[in-house]
């Protein structure tokens, strides 16, 4: 007798075909993955939140017995810079500490130890020692008749010879950031203690003479130099004439 052949029920038979069907779909769905994670994306390329993680930052386990006992970065680490930065969303602010009034901070050696840190490249340092300041030089406070005058004034110019020579360091730095924040600071200087920055301008012009070829900042050097000349007096021009003879006030 011959044997029958066993049918599958209907069911079953749906059941195998459509496994069948999906395993010989799944290299063709890898496939197209594939295909869309090499595609170059479009839109945004970078969130907005990477440009403070973008800079560059000290490294906080980093052996602190290299740095030097008289640098800026020993200083504030051990707490001698009374301020801190405030990491906002997208922006960064100094933040005193509390109870700090900066009228009553000693500028010497407070300030001379910041115009040390211009120099300094890691973050925080450099956004410390710059905005810092700017907080102590654009410093005003009242008088007895309510008049708002400039305090920083009269502690600057006896520490005065104390910051020349590291502002003239920074300036000279190769690095452009290092060299644009001292640029600015120069300029506060000028407008703070006015002509008695004639006396030392002649050092501070020398890093500045080098840089008048670079046309990014050429421009921006001769708006700083016209405002030097305007806090100055009339003597100052034949000081920036001598220095940059290419300096026109124009």
């Amino acid at each position: 007798m011959q044997q029958q052949k066993k049918t599958q029920p209907p069911a079953v038979l749906n059941r195998t075909r459509s496994l069948g069907k999906q395993q010989q779909q799944k290299p063709q769905q890898q496939q197209q993955q594939q295909q869309i994670q090499q595609q170059p994306k479009q839109g945004f390329t970078q969130l907005p939140s990477q440009k403070l993680t973008n800079i560059k930052t000290v490294d906080p386990f980093s052996d602190k017995s290299k740095q030097k006992t008289n640098s800026f970065a020993y200083v504030y680490n051990a707490g001698g810079i009374p301020c801190r930065v405030n990491h906002g969303c997208n922006t960064m602010k100094l933040q005193w500490n509390q109870g700090v009034e900066i009228g009553h901070l000693p500028y010497d050696p407070l300030m001379v130890t910041c115009f040390e840190g211009l120099v300094e490249e890691a973050h925080p340092y450099c956004f410390i020692a710059t905005n810092a300041i700017k907080d102590m030089l654009n410093e005003q406070v009242l008088n007895l008749n309510f008049i708002i005058f400039q305090n920083a004034q009269e502690k600057v110019i006896p520490i005065l010879a104390k910051l020349v020579w590291p502002l003239r360091t920074a300036l000279s730095s190769q690095n452009d950031k290092v060299f644009m924040s001292s640029l600015e600071i120069l300029k506060l200087l000028s407008n703070t203690i006015g002509s008695h920055l004639n006396s030392h301008l002649k050092n501070l012009l020398v890093p500045l003479s080098k840089r008048m070829d670079k046309k990014n900042q050429k421009e921006i050097i001769q708006d700083v130099l016209r405002q030097i000349q305007d806090n100055g007096g009339p003597d100052t021009l034949k000081v920036i004439k001598a220095a940059i003879p290419t300096y026109t006030n124009m």
